[in-house]
């Protein structure tokens, strides 16, 4: 969400707002490492309070595909958790949540940028709304390219969603898990059993595979991309700076990496920002970032035909796939 237009939607629902940007991107946004995972989330909550009608989830969804389009990207993914947006919106239904954001992206068509979204299962939620929210991106299919598992992952096993992932497999859907992002002991297993038990095609984060040998060796060979994240992943503790990251260890070691910014609107920063980071301190070269968005684009679930409308080069399959 651009800050100009959460200042204003702040001011329209009555939320206490600082005059200044500077004061304003303290109370609402993530600019400095904070204690853990949950403490972002909570930072989430806060901008979430504004998403209080169809016509501000039209205008904000309009509003990053333009903008991403703008900073030069031409194939976007944008996922959301329907319990999440409706959590404190109860007159909102799932469906007035989903056409609002269909409605934000056609008024983008005439933009040279590939949208699809991705349904979030938020795995801290009683299972219940998992299987609500699965059963809704099943439903909606056409719209959906993804099935997705997110939210604070520690002490939160993703096993137990399994069955819903198949559901979602064979109804057409495409596989991706937030694993291995806390820095946690148990969290590199939960790469491993996101894509044995989950199906997971990608990864989102998975940068604490790189305590296990055995298990980097895993992803390696089933070549499965992980959705790297630098700034968000120092921001969240799970790394202690941006240059301690493993991007280039997991690139080096043969693991399909992209190049991600998790949230830029909550994070402060855009995808640019993360490759001046990549550039700066960890010297990837400019046939390295080629590399590293023609696997995104590859990895990408939007169907072929579309993306490739808006990719400049060919884009080649990853190889050995999950599905």
């Amino acid at each position: 969400m651009r800050l100009s237009t959460l200042r204003e939607l702040a001011v329209a629902a009555g939320l206490e707002v600082p005059s200044n940007d500077a004061e304003l991107k303290q109370k609402f946004l993530v600019t400095e490492p904070m204690r853990d995972l949950e403490s972002v989330l909570n930072k989430f909550l806060a901008t979430q309070k504004v998403l209080t009608s169809e016509e501000i989830l039209e205008r904000i969804t309009y509003e990053v595909i333009e903008d991403a389009c703008n900073e030069g990207i031409r194939i976007l993914e944008l996922r959301y958790a329907p319990t999440f947006i409706q959590q404190g919106h109860e007159h909102l239904s799932f469906d007035q949540i989903h056409r609002a954001i269909e409605r934000g992206r056609d008024r983008a068509k005439h933009l040279p940028i590939a949208v699809g979204f991705i349904a979030i299962i938020q795995r801290i939620l009683p299972f219940k709304d998992a299987v609500r929210v699965t059963d809704f991106a099943i439903a909606n299919r056409g719209s959906f390219v993804a099935l997705d598992l997110a939210d604070n992952e520690e002490g939160f096993d993703p096993a137990p969603f399994a069955p819903l992932f198949e559901r979602a497999k064979k109804a057409g859907l495409h596989l991706t898990v937030h694993a291995g992002e806390a820095n946690a002991p148990e969290a590199p297993g939960y790469v491993k059993t996101a894509i044995e038990r989950l199906g997971a095609e990608r990864i989102g984060h998975g940068l604490q595979i790189q305590h296990s040998q055995e298990i980097m060796e895993f992803v390696r060979e089933r070549n499965i991309p992980l959705e790297l994240c630098p700034t968000s992943n120092w921001l969240t503790n799970a790394v202690s700076s941006t240059k301690s990251h493993p991007f280039r260890k997991l690139m080096d070691f043969g693991i399909p990496v992209t190049i991600n910014t998790d949230d830029p609107g909550v994070f402060d920063i855009d995808l640019l920002h993360e490759y001046e980071l990549l550039r700066r301190e960890h010297g990837l070269t400019l046939a390295e970032f080629e590399r590293c968005n023609d696997t995104a684009a590859a990895a990408s679930f939007i169907p072929l035909e579309e993306k490739q409308k808006h990719w400049p080069r060919a884009i080649q399959k990853l190889g050995r796939s999950s599905r």
